[in-house]
């Protein structure tokens, strides 16, 4: 783990990052039936959605949304699956995936963590998944206490979700209830073994550098992947990774601006760039080629980091003499 997340974990006085070892899902007793509500917990869903302890990746696997789960009291509900990615498989979907290989998966919140996921579970070869969503949901929500025994029979939410935070940036909690509705695949999948070399698998959400700035008063939550949450080419070369495939939802789109420097230099290092589109399952199988895209500068973004690590803070009211509270502050 990166010294970046341990001091993340330390000051929210979280066991990872810590001397002692984390909690292991796998081996601990939680799990006794397999399914999703058992798996509501960050560490769970931070270890299913992250790669094997032994894996080159784990430096680079983002504790700051799971860490929320916690800090922040959230209720992780089962969600519907989208339609789209819900699609059938193409004959020979996912054959690609091997240790050669690197995925960035660029969709919009739940759906990366659904796609992700269906990769992972359906390759052939396997697959290690890496989290990199760098940021808080929403400052102190109120959270009703929920029936232990209602909760866990709640009817699942619909998709796409009918209720959006319009206070906060980016509503993450399509994220957090993707994870938990799609813990007892991924468990059942880890469970049979994940070699450290699998193909690699980066979960984001496009709606990072997209979402409206929120006004004041707001939680403010937009975020950049910066190089703490990408490999460099060096060391994607002597994990023998030589080829680089983005899935976004068509091949129409853009790469997103923080991914473009980094196809760039994987580009200049030899590396092969595909493409997967969600709207085009025929890629599922056979990746399209994809020309570099031109590098761009983020020194320019100014995005609000936590005082605790992450993105997000309140936006202040002009009203208001002191500063932006961030995620869990009490503000």
């Amino acid at each position: 783990m990166s010294p970046r997340w341990s001091k993340l974990l330390e000051r929210l006085g979280k066991p990872l990052g810590q001397p002692a070892p984390a909690p292991d899902i796998f081996s601990d007793g939680t799990v006794r039936q397999g399914l999703w509500h058992e798996f509501r917990s960050w560490e769970a869903l931070y270890q299913l959605f992250g790669p094997p302890s032994d894996s080159p990746w784990q430096a680079f696997h983002c504790p700051t949304l799971f860490a929320a789960i916690d800090r922040l009291r959230l209720q992780p509900r089962l969600t519907e699956l989208c339609p789209e990615v819900s699609e059938p498989d193409p004959p020979g979907a996912w054959q690609w995936l091997r240790p050669d290989c690197l995925v960035l998966v660029d969709l919009a919140g739940g759906q990366s963590v659904q796609l992700g996921v269906r990769m992972l579970t359906e390759s052939p070869a396997g697959a290690q998944l890496v989290s990199a969503f760098d940021h808080w949901p929403a400052p102190n929500p109120v959270r009703q206490p929920l029936n232990e025994s209602r909760y866990i029979h709640m009817a699942p939410l619909l998709w796409p979700p009918r209720t959006v935070n319009s206070a906060v940036a980016i509503d993450s909690v399509d994220v957090i209830n993707s994870m938990v509705t799609l813990a007892p695949r991924v468990y059942q999948r880890r469970q049979n073994g994940i070699a450290a070399d699998a193909a690699a698998i980066w979960l984001c959400d496009s709606r990072r550098l997209v979402a409206v700035k929120p006004g004041p008063g707001n939680f403010d939550n937009r975020y950049y992947i910066d190089d703490s949450i990408l490999p460099g080419p060096e060391l994607l070369a002597r994990q023998n990774v030589n080829r680089v495939v983005l899935v976004s939802p068509s091949t129409q789109n853009d790469p997103s601006d923080d991914l473009c420097s980094f196809l760039n230099e994987c580009h200049g290092r030899g590396m092969a760039l595909s493409r997967v589109a969600l709207d085009e399952p025929a890629t599922w199988a056979d990746p399209v080629p994809m020309p570099p895209p031109p590098a761009v500068r983020l020194a320019g973004l100014k995005y609000p980091k936590s005082q605790v690590g992450g993105f997000g803070v309140k936006v202040p009211v002009p009203s208001e003499s002191s500063g932006g509270s961030f995620a869990g502050a009490g503000g």
